[in-house]
């Protein structure tokens, strides 16, 4: 959003707009009412004139009576009226103190500016109708310069929204990564505090076999030792992310379960159909969790925002990689739409292996998830 005008700013603009006025105000009264050239009075009204815009950048509902004041000044020293510019030069000022002063002062104000130069030309012989005139006059710009002062707030109550949104969302983004990657870390955790417990039990055992040979016995032993650290620094580091219920589709996270989480989605009453090419290999555990839990997320999303009747599961197993493929017929992504958080956690957890993750729709309409994991890097 632009930044306000500062005072100095208003001021510099003031004077330059005030010397305009009193020059076109002495030109309309040399031009055709005074002939003989300009006297003090007149000049005198240019100065008024000329001293209300500087004025208006510290005191808007001054300068809008002193531009008032011209009106019974002219009717008072007989001058035959500036005409024009004094009128547009109060039908500015007014709409400027109604732009940025107090409402109550230029409410009193206005009326003031409505009723004085009325009656100052009524003094001299005019009729009535000068209060229907300036009372019009002064209403236009007040009305005007509400209605901008009223815009510049909403704009600017607008843009304080618009910024608040885009942290809220950028906040809830951050939230989602780090959500998943602790759920990523309890998984990971539980696959490598596993692995290395094996290890330790094995140490364990083959140093008790090895009772005729201390130096291998002994260089066992401080592996065990080390191992059972190692588990105690993991469930140390990791004991505040321990996993706390179920994820509500049931399974454990294997990609070998993949057909129970099938079962379990198509009893919620969608119409889900498995394929799997390739042989079932051994993946890493890690690159298992992530494998299913981005099916999951992608299915869950299905029965949670597609409004799908029917989906497809394809794995393929290769020998350099894992791909997972979700589809479904459903009403797809919105136009212009932003990526939710279960996207952002799936590109978490296909990222950390060297993966791709390719969302969007198909030429057929619907939704798309695919995934792919290399293998050679997981290993």
């Amino acid at each position: 959003m632009r930044a306000p005008r500062t005072r100095r700013q208003w001021l510099v603009a003031g004077c330059a707009a005030g010397l305009v006025w009193a020059v076109v105000a002495v030109a309309e009264m040399n031009g055709s009412k005074v002939p003989d050239g300009p006297g003090p009075h007149e000049i005198g009204v240019a100065l008024l004139l000329f001293a209300c815009f500087p004025l208006a950048a510290v005191y808007p509902v001054a300068a809008m009576v002193l531009s008032v004041l011209t009106v019974p000044y002219i009717a008072a020293v007989g001058l035959p009226g500036v005409g024009g510019s004094q009128l547009i030069a109060e039908l500015i000022l007014v709409a400027y103190a109604g732009y940025r002063g107090p409402a109550r002062r230029v409410a009193i104000a206005c009326v003031a500016a409505a009723v004085v130069p009325a009656a100052a030309l009524m003094a001299t012989g005019e009729t009535s109708w000068e209060f229907v005139f300036f009372g019009v006059l002064v209403a236009f710009g007040w009305a005007l310069g509400t209605l901008l002062r009223r815009e510049e707030r909403r704009s600017g109550q607008l843009a304080a929204l618009a910024a608040e949104l885009a942290a809220e969302r950028e906040a809830r983004a951050r939230a989602a990564v780090d959500e998943e990657r602790a759920r990523i870390s309890r998984e990971l955790h539980d696959a490598v505090a596993h692995t290395v417990s094996v290890m330790t039990m094995q140490a364990g055992v083959l140093r008790r076999r090895l009772s005729d040979r201390p130096v291998e016995r002994d260089a066992l032993a401080q592996v065990e030792e080390l191992g059972r650290q190692s588990v105690d620094e993991i469930r140390r580091v990791v004991g505040l992310l321990r996993p706390d219920a179920a994820d509500g589709l049931g399974p454990a996270p294997s990609l070998r379960r993949v057909g129970e989480l099938v079962d379990n989605v198509r009893s919620a009453g969608l119409d889900v159909t498995l394929t799997v090419d390739g042989e079932p290999a051994a993946l890493p555990p890690g690159l298992d969790m992530s494998a299913y839990r981005v099916t999951q997320e992608a299915l869950t999303n299905v029965l949670k925002h597609a409004a799908a009747r029917t989906a497809t599961v394809a794995v393929t197993y290769a020998p350099k990689e894992v791909a997972v493929r979700v589809t479904d017929d459903g009403r797809g992504a919105a136009p212009g739409g932003r990526p939710g958080h279960g996207l952002v956690g799936m590109r978490e957890r296909v990222g950390l292996f060297g993966g791709t993750l390719r969302t969007g729709a198909p030429a057929g309409g619907g939704f798309e998830v695919y995934a792919t994991f290399p293998l050679q890097e997981a290993r």
